[in-house]
């Protein structure tokens, strides 16, 4: 009861309550529930917090692409966990996550694609990380990159600032 918001990739489920937290169930393969396990669950249970201490709590936003799980808070933290072949979780490694792990602060939207993401700073600036094959990432490499890496401007020079959102 007290689900605000439900979110599915196919595979796996999450609801955030009215409170809050947040709950996952469904598959499990890369750790993606946020429950310190790759066990599949087939009824929901509570995302532990970062290292598996506590709970996720506060979460207002969601953002999940296959197996790699996004969570932003409402004091503008972002926590990621679940499939990081690519770096795509942001916390400097390749290794999969069963628990959060905190990336960024001051977060006010997220994007993610396939094995990469984008966060949107308060400040109005844009940070990537993960697959770059084709250089999505704008950091003017083809280089996959496992900790956030600020987008460069136009041209390469200097970075893009006061950006407002994507959609």
């Amino acid at each position: 009861t007290d689900v605000e918001q439900v979110f599915t990739n196919g595979s796996s489920a999450y609801a955030i309550k009215t409170d809050g937290t947040l709950y996952a169930w469904g598959y499990n393969n890369y750790g993606q529930l946020g429950d310190g396990t790759k066990t599949n669950r087939s009824t929901p249970i509570q995302v532990k917090g970062v290292d598996g201490v506590g709970y996720l709590t506060d979460v207002e936003q969601l953002f999940i692409y296959e197996g790699s799980v996004y969570a932003l808070k409402s004091d503008g933290t972002l926590y990621a966990w679940g499939y990081n072949n690519f770096g795509q979780l942001g916390d400097g490694t390749t290794t999969d996550r069963s628990t959060p792990i905190q990336i960024k602060t001051d977060v006010e939207q997220v994007f993610t694609g396939r094995y990469f993401a984008y966060a949107l700073k308060s400040d109005g600036t844009l940070y990537a990380w993960g697959w770059n094959n084709y250089g999505q990432l704008g950091d003017g490499t083809t280089t996959n990159r496992s900790t956030p890496v600020q987008v460069k401007g136009v041209d390469g020079v200097g970075y893009l600032t006061n950006v407002t959102s994507f959609y």
